[in-house]
């Protein structure tokens, strides 16, 4: 958008857009974001700061703001007019902050309301983007590990040892230049996370992500087995998924058999893992040979493509 000489908005759209929250206006952009307590960083930025009061701060760039006007100047190198129609021309129906409103209020409450009709973005997000097996995914939605929400959002829930949900990690399955978006929902169980049990677990391995863990799974096919995504590096969620595994084998007269540290391949991932071992004497760490263990399943497919046999049609 161009400004000619004299653009001018009025007070009245100023004041519409000032009145928007900064996180309903980056989730209606599809900014990637993740959640870390009280505030959001974003996905491709991890400089970028925003707080739950609309305060935002870029630190790298010694920048910072309040609401989405400033921030849309200094991200989309918007002029203040243009920031202003922006703003104004999205349909914002604050989705994001009445959560956070509400489970701040209550506790974590999962919003099922927000849950949509279909799964098709979901399923198609899995299957054919990160090359998961429908099968697995249907299995997901199936007994209430997977859905979608009405931004179509993937959407998955954290169930405790009752089956309780206790929070949520949204995944985004649209693309946009920065990313897609990321979330952990408000109010999540701090020491919590997205798990699933194969069979009678009594080894647990723990990933960065959801979809690390079930792309885990379906390479490798693992039996009793409790897959612990961490939704990062989190010291506080895997030392109560370890000890839970630990009282639960325990009241079965078993003992855990094995804990795998199953990050991802860098800097970061080595280091927790490798300190994780050092506390632990039946801790495994086990590498992707790519960044993570879903770009080891899409890049295991591609291989197995190009090794199916052409045919060639008679004449």
């Amino acid at each position: 958008m161009k400004n000619k000489t004299g653009d001018r908005v009025s007070e009245k759209e100023i004041q519409k857009a000032s009145d928007v929250h900064l996180l309903d206006y980056l989730q209606t952009k599809g900014e990637g974001l993740i959640q870390q307590g009280k505030y959001f960083r974003h996905a491709e930025h991890d400089s970028l700061v925003i707080r739950n009061d609309g305060k935002w701060f870029w630190n790298s760039r010694g920048e910072g703001g309040h609401g989405p006007i400033s921030f849309a100047r200094a991200f989309y190198n918007l002029s203040f007019q243009d920031a202003v129609r922006d703003v104004n021309q999205l349909s914002i129906d604050k989705t994001l902050t009445d959560d956070l409103k509400k489970a701040s209020e209550q506790g974590f409450i999962y919003p099922k309301q927000y849950e949509a009709d279909t799964q098709k973005h979901v399923r198609r997000y899995l299957v054919q983007e990160r090359k998961i097996d429908p099968r697995l995914v249907d299995s997901l939605i199936k007994n209430g590990y997977l859905a979608e929400d009405q931004r179509k959002n993937c959407v998955f829930k954290w169930r405790d040892s009752k089956g309780d949900i206790v929070g949520a990690d949204r995944q985004g399955t649209i693309r946009t230049s920065n990313g897609t978006f990321k979330q952990i929902a408000a109010d999540s169980k701090e020491d919590g996370g997205f798990r699933v049990d194969v069979g009678t677990p009594n080894q647990i391995a723990l990933f960065e992500s959801p979809i690390d863990a079930i792309s885990y799974y379906e390479l490798f096919q693992l039996q009793n087995i409790r897959l612990q995504s961490m939704s990062g590096l989190k010291d506080r969620t895997a030392n109560t998924a370890i000890k839970e595994l630990i009282q639960e084998c325990h009241a079965r007269d078993e003992r855990v058999e094995k804990v795998i540290f199953a990050v991802d391949n860098d800097e970061a991932g080595k280091g927790f893992a490798q300190r994780w071992k050092s506390l632990l004497t039946q801790a495994d760490i086990h590498v992707p040979i790519h960044k993570d263990w879903n770009v080891d399943l899409q890049k295991r497919k591609e291989q197995q493509k190009k090794k199916e046999p052409v045919y060639e049609m008679e004449r």
